[in-house]
């Protein structure tokens, strides 16, 4: 049911320049237009569902088609089943990211810093690939559930997809540090921030919508898919066919992190260059600047 050319409805939800563009469409016209009642009256955005512990695959599964499982394969099959919903569940919480704070945020036209403005900016396109892999994930789940056979050949799409993470990872840390900024100074922006928040119905223990905590859900997502891999490579059998796939993935991903490590230390080197104004000017993209010095070593919070 799956393979490596991902033919059929897989294949239609790849990553392309045209629904990106449409996507960023759809997103503009949803933030002037899908907040407002008959009356004109800003709707309620609704906060994303608490991610609360779910049945485990095995609990939901007719003992039948157990019994005719070993106990790693069961393992396994759990393992998938909690990366399809985690990833549905870090979908949400940009979506509400983007619905909620962002939009509110451009809607009163406060003018933003420039590492914030930028964070903003690659957040459609954040939550648009995540989108479809969740859509693929579930797609599949739902088709050959409740036994999935492989979810490396997505996973794999999205490894390709890591070098928009570019100019997040340069801009996020510092776009927080500029809503701190604004909220110890009270400026309009910190004053708009807080008056958001203040809105949000109380949530269950441990489920946190502030500004800061949901723009660094991209980064915390990011950095736990070597894991994922990981544990799903080391409760597959040798023998296993998705076996070797899951060692090509888990490299690939592994590289990818490092690769995007390595771009983002160049960046702040650029940065701590004397020359680097008349060299690069204002704070741009990180894409634009071409990687060099691999064989430098930097620390890397992606790793295993």
């Amino acid at each position: 049911m799956y393979n490596d050319n991902n033919n059929g409805v897989f294949g239609r939800l790849k990553r392309t320049s045209s629904n990106r563009s449409l996507f960023k469409l759809s997103i503009k016209k949803s933030w002037n237009s899908s907040f407002q009642s008959v009356n004109n009256v800003p709707a309620v955005v609704t906060p994303p569902s608490p991610t609360q512990v779910a049945p485990l695959w095995k609990e939901q599964v007719d003992s039948n088609i157990k019994n005719g499982l070993n106990p790693s394969e069961i393992h396994r099959q759990e393992i998938m089943f909690e990366i399809i919903r985690t990833e549905k569940a870090f979908v949400e919480d940009v979506r509400y990211l983007i619905e909620y704070y962002v939009k509110s945020i451009h809607d009163s036209g406060i003018r933003l810093p420039p590492s914030l403005e930028e964070t903003f900016t690659i957040l459609p396109d954040i939550y648009l690939l995540h989108f479809n892999v969740s859509l693929q994930l579930l797609c599949i789940q739902a088709i050959m559930y409740p036994i999935v056979p492989s979810i490396a050949h997505i996973l794999r799409d999205l490894a390709t997809q890591f070098q928009m993470y570019e100019s997040y990872l340069v801009h996020h840390k510092m776009a927080i540090s500029e809503i701190a900024n604004a909220r110890k100074k009270n400026t309009k922006l910190g004053q708009l921030v807080k008056n958001l928040e203040a809105e949000i119905p109380p949530g269950p223990p441990g489920k946190i919508l502030t500004l800061e905590s949901l723009l660094s859900k991209p980064f915390q997502r990011l950095c736990k898919y070597p894991l994922l891999v990981m544990t799903l490579l080391r409760a597959t059998s040798p023998d296993h066919k998705d076996h070797e796939s899951l060692i090509d993935l888990h490299n690939q991903v592994d590289c990818a992190l490092r690769e995007l490590q390595e771009r983002k230390s160049e960046y702040e080197r650029s940065l701590e260059s004397d020359d680097f104004p008349r060299k690069f000017g204002s704070f741009g993209r990180l894409n634009k600047f071409s990687p060099n010095g691999r064989n430098r070593t930097h620390s890397l919070p992606f790793s295993r």
